[in-house]
């Protein structure tokens, strides 16, 4: 493990993301390699930091990896702020884990914003969500929707899906979203679970586990070596995966104009 450097906070986790599908229409287990970037949010406003002087990623400005705050909700005036601006308990720090643009682009299914109180423990998130058909959504989650912490360590959340994500879906869903994410060295472990809100039953469960690395031009372009133009290999994943769930049968639907989750479709 390689640890991340005392003067900057931020850190890149090259990593492994797993899916898997089981319900009556497909069991498939979906698995490539993946990095996000944790960027600690105070850290990346400061002109002066270290951060920003690394000379292969920009903020809000093209470059072989870049930020911008175009990609995130209300963050006209920047990240923290747009954080900052739900009522939530004040995190001392915040830590946005996302995938930056590759050559100005990007595409995030989901990026996490994570507060943290002055222990260094996540007390709050803010989930942003993003479909492939241009709709954006936050659930924004605090101590009413924290679950028991489990005995590994973990801490979790849980949210009731209100917005439109997979076509292959359907019904009401809930997602759990757990994390061992230490500030500093240590372990990336980011799961989620989607639960039907009827049966009970688990439909899919995601879950991206990666190393700590410092986030420095030498792993910047180590990344952009291992993983050429990975944004645009995320969204060409999703959409291989979802032609082999429509020729295996699976029920599809797109979201109507207010991208709200699809009724169940009865497969009997």
């Amino acid at each position: 493990m390689t640890a991340t450097r005392p003067d900057r906070r931020s850190a890149l986790y090259p990593g492994t993301l797993v899916h898997a599908r089981h319900d009556a229409v497909a069991h498939r287990v979906f698995r490539y390699p993946l990095y996000v970037a944790a960027f600690d949010l105070d850290e990346l406003a400061d002109p002066t930091s270290p951060l920003r002087r690394l000379r292969l990623l920009a903020y809000n400005r093209r470059n072989l990896f870049a930020l911008d705050d175009r990609d995130f909700a209300d963050a006209t005036r920047g990240l923290r702020a747009a954080f900052d601006a739900h009522d939530l308990p004040h995190a001392t720090t915040v830590r946005l884990i996302t995938n930056p643009r590759v050559l100005g682009y990007t595409f995030n299914p989901v990026s996490f914003f994570l507060g943290y109180d002055a222990r260094g423990a996540i007390i709050t998130l803010v989930a942003e969500v993003n479909n492939t058909y241009g709709g954006r959504h936050r659930y924004v989650l605090g101590p009413a929707e924290r679950l028991p912490d489990r005995d590994d360590g973990a801490v979790g959340f849980r949210a009731e899906r209100v917005f439109f994500v997979s076509p292959f879906l359907h019904g009401p869903m809930t997602y759990d979203f757990w994390f061992r994410a230490p500030l500093g060295d240590g372990e990336l472990v980011i799961e989620m679970f989607v639960t039907d809100r009827e049966t009970g039953s688990r439909t899919f469960t995601a879950t991206f586990t990666a190393p700590c690395r410092a986030l420095t031009d030498r792993a910047l372009l180590a990344a952009a070596v291992r993983f050429p133009l990975m944004t645009a290999q995320v969204i060409a994943l999703i959409h291989v995966e979802a032609m082999i769930l429509r020729l295996r049968g699976a029920p599809y639907r797109r979201p109507g104009p207010d991208h709200r989750p699809a009724p169940r479709v009865n497969t009997r």
